[in-house]
């Protein structure tokens, strides 16, 4: 069975209160949610492991550019999300199977877009994750 894991930074939501469409999207058994205390704690580790684990891809939501509480904890991740895809191709994994989404603003529109592109990413409309899934 595929599995999806997804690292959000628990600062991304007002209130640390995670909005209901990305609940739902944890509830599916192919889906595994994972709260970090920012963004820029991801770690290129974590993402490996989680091939390791049997994960088909990984995704990650960071904070807003310019809106990181932690001042720049969403590049830091930007970077990492990189290095892993580095060490992906090396691999010979699709380094398109760890994705980043980076909401252009903390408005709960720009998080309604970017919940729906990890929904796109997890339900395998994404171009990247079909064909690691191939």
């Amino acid at each position: 069975m595929k599995c999806i894991r997804v690292y959000y930074c628990s600062n991304v939501f007002d209130g640390n209160v995670v909005p209901a469409e990305l609940a739902d999207l944890g509830m599916r058994d192919e889906v595994i949610l994972e709260p970090v205390p920012c963004g820029g704690r991801i770690d290129p580790r974590y993402l490996l492991k989680a091939f390791e684990e049997g994960d088909n891809g990984v995704c990650v939501l960071t904070c807003p550019l310019g809106d990181c509480r932690l001042m720049e904890g969403n590049i830091r991740a930007m970077h990492r999300v990189e290095l892993a895809r580095e060490y992906l191709t090396e691999a010979g994994i699709d380094p398109k199977a760890v994705e980043i989404i980076v909401p252009s603003e903390r408005s709960e529109e720009a998080l309604k877009t970017a919940i729906d592109k990890i929904a796109s990413f997890v339900g395998q409309e994404s171009p990247a994750l079909q064909e690691v899934m191939a």
